[in-house]
């Protein structure tokens, strides 16, 4: 009988339905899902009416409540897990948490923003018998078990149209992509890049014309497919987190080169043929040469050390 995988996490971006795939493929155990934001539709006027009441006069929300009879009724139907894997607990209510841990063997939390980033994974540090983080600090710090991010698809041919594509989501490190665009434009470097904001959150900075504002999310499974067809990914760090996004680890998968702003020097699969790091965005200096060589192909080892195959395997040894 194989053994079961409790596995929950919010719909941020569709990253959980990557993982859960990853899981289903590489872990040989039954993984059931657990959407920890899922949304909660009405059903009719009069639930509307009643959640008014139950916010107004007794402060409670209908939609949390039923996500907490999903989480539960998802839980009893399974019995006894062997293994619990979360992320982002502090979506959950306490009880709905507590009740996940009793009923798995063992637990896991994946920590996928630094505690910086999100200061309320703090409270539950004590909360789980292995946390894993990509944040160095924050493992140096709190004693987590180091794990990088991954890649989760392999090189892709494609014709490259562009030198430099880039995707993120509107933050301050707008100022940083609009120099970034502007020296490409002053180099005749052929650049594009989408960047997500919400429209009740309208980007103020002017950008240059290769700039695409979106206001639709591009799912984690889907992403990839904008970098297809260019030569480069560009990566801007977050200035909250130390570790690696998923930028350099698709680069990897996807046989691109890489610029970006993080600190990437001591990673074993840091090559200056491959890999142009920015220290200081005032000073931007790429050589010609790295945009018209081709990418030199990493070692097998090391390009499969980060696959999800082995990231999950990690998770669950």
């Amino acid at each position: 009988m194989k053994k079961k995988i409790l596995f929950i996490a919010p719909g941020y971006y569709g990253f959980n339905e990557v993982v859960s795939e990853g899981l289903k493929k590489y872990s040989d155990h039954k993984v059931i899902d657990v959407n920890s934001t899922l949304p909660y539709q009405y059903k009719n006027f009069g639930e509307r009416i009643y959640n008014f009441f139950l916010k107004t006069f007794l402060g409670k929300n209908l939609k949390e409540i039923k996500k907490g009879q999903y989480i539960r009724q998802t839980i009893a139907q399974q019995g006894q897990f062997d293994l619990l894997i979360i992320n982002r607990p502090d979506v959950l209510t306490a009880e709905d948490l507590q009740l996940a841990k009793l009923a798995c063997k063992r637990s896991v939390c994946l920590f996928w923003d630094s505690i910086d980033k999100i200061p309320a994974q703090k409270h539950f540090i004590d909360s789980f018998d292995t946390i894993f983080s990509f944040d160095p600090p924050d493992c140096q710090r709190f004693g987590f078990k180091p794990i990088t991010n991954f890649y989760f698809v392999e090189q892709s041919k494609k014709t490259s149209l562009y030198d430099v594509a880039l995707l993120m989501t509107y933050d301050k490190r707008i100022n940083d992509a609009i120099k970034l665009f502007e020296y490409f434009e002053k180099h005749g470097i052929k650049a594009k890049a989408r960047i997500f904001t919400y429209p009740s959150h309208p980007i103020k900075e002017k950008l240059p014309g290769n700039i695409e504002v979106i206001h639709k999310i591009i799912p984690f499974n889907k992403a990839y497919e904008y970098y297809l067809d260019s030569k480069i990914i560009l990566d801007l760090a977050h200035p909250n987190q130390q570790g690696l996004s998923f930028r350099p680890f698709e680069a990897i998968g996807l046989g691109k080169k890489l610029i970006t702003t993080a600190n990437i020097f001591q990673a074993d699969f840091y090559n200056e043929e491959n890999i142009h790091i920015i220290e200081d965005i005032n000073t931007i200096d790429i050589p010609q040469s790295f945009f018209k060589s081709a990418y030199k192909v990493i070692d097998s080892n090391i390009k499969e050390k980060y696959f999800i195959k082995n990231w999950i395997q990690t998770i669950i040894s």
